[in-house]
């Protein structure tokens, strides 16, 4: 059995607060955080503790509608972006075609549910869709695309991040061809936890023989720790593991990130090969808290009765995937407490101890 000795609460000294997770409990219909105070915590500190290591300034998504429209000399072209992900307690498509985020804010959508087998919990980016409009005259066309095309990249890439992804293609007036390339980068996410520990389909009443979601103290043994799942999948939910910029770094087994392969040494066999959207299984990297020997929290799995803190490593696949994170301090200044211890979403699995 594996053991952590510290939890990471407050990360850094205080900074401008950049980038923020906030966390969504609109479709926690269960109200599941809203009776179990101490897991909502456990996911707050973890949310907390990412905003305390991520410094990329994020732009506001505005206007609240997502469309974009390029007009030149009366002909227009517009583009109608619309969010999707699944219901993170019912499973259920959601569909938001109006939807705004403050400066710096990254909203996760959170919620409980049945899982089968091993799996923790899953999450993930919010998936986009697009509508497109527009007419005039041919003349104009190609310069409308272009500067429709401008103006969603300006506000949808959020000037910070991965690429989660693009649409590509020609928007056609009459017999005229308009170029797009539209990406999109960290909008939101969506994340839940398992709370079916007897895989019969069905939620449990009681879990905390399975769960342990007081981030405050020990993980018991035989406990599976609530505070490094939700780590780990908001990690997911903002780009690690999927989307365009994970996949460009992704060769196989190995990572071609220049900040990673500087931290380990090397990128070879440093990608899971059961899933790709992990780093691999047993990697150890110091934690930011304490300088600690750790597996890495983005590992495909964690060893039931332990607690896992986020590392250098961590950090260091963070800012290859377009994120900037705040110069990690010496261990004396982090405040310690002691402790034993889709959209092709990406899955977490706990391992025996």
């Amino acid at each position: 059995m594996k053991t952590s000795r510290f939890l990471l609460v407050a990360l850094f000294a205080a900074k401008a607060q950049a980038f923020t997770v906030v966390l969504d409990y609109t479709y926690d219909s269960t109200g599941f955080f809203t009776s179990n105070l101490v897991a909502k915590a456990a996911l707050e500190q973890a949310a907390t503790d990412l905003s305390n290591l991520i410094t990329s300034p994020l732009g506001a998504i505005s206007p609240s509608s997502m469309s974009f429209t390029g007009n030149v000399s009366g002909t227009t072209a517009t583009a109608d972006w619309k969010l999707s992900f699944s219901n993170p307690t019912t499973a259920a498509a959601v569909e938001l075609t109006s939807y705004s985020a403050a400066a710096g804010e990254f909203r996760v959508f959170v919620g409980m549910r049945s899982l089968s087998g091993s799996t923790l919990g899953q999450g993930g980016p919010a998936g986009m869709g697009l509508n497109f409009g527009g007419g005039g005259t041919e003349s104009n066309w190609v310069a409308a695309v272009s500067a429709m095309n401008t103006a969603s990249n300006a506000v949808m890439m959020r000037g910070g991040g991965p690429v989660i992804g693009n649409f590509s293609g020609n928007f056609t007036l009459g017999a005229t061809d308009g170029a797009y390339s539209l990406n999109y980068g960290a909008i939101a996410g969506t994340l839940w936890f398992d709370n079916d520990a007897d895989n019969n389909g069905s939620a449990d009443g009681d879990l905390s023989t399975y769960w342990h979601f007081n981030h405050a103290t020990g993980v018991g043994g035989g406990l599976n720790d609530f505070y490094s799942v939700a780590l780990h999948e908001i990690l997911h939910s903002m780009g690690f593991g999927t989307g365009a910029t994970w996949d460009g770094n992704v060769s196989g087994a190995s990572w071609l990130g220049t900040q990673a392969i500087a931290e380990h040494g090397t990128g070879a066999n440093l990608i899971d090969t059961g899933s790709g959207a992990h780093i691999a299984d047993n990697t150890m990297s110091l934690t930011l808290a304490g300088s600690l020997s750790q597996e890495v929290v983005m590992g495909p799995s964690i060893v039931t009765g332990t607690r896992k803190t986020l590392t250098e490593l961590d950090a260091a696949f963070l800012q290859d995937l377009g994120y900037s994170v705040a110069a990690i301090p010496e261990p004396s200044t982090c405040a310690l407490l002691f402790g034993a211890g889709v959209l092709g979403l990406a899955v977490w699995r706990r391992r025996a101890a």
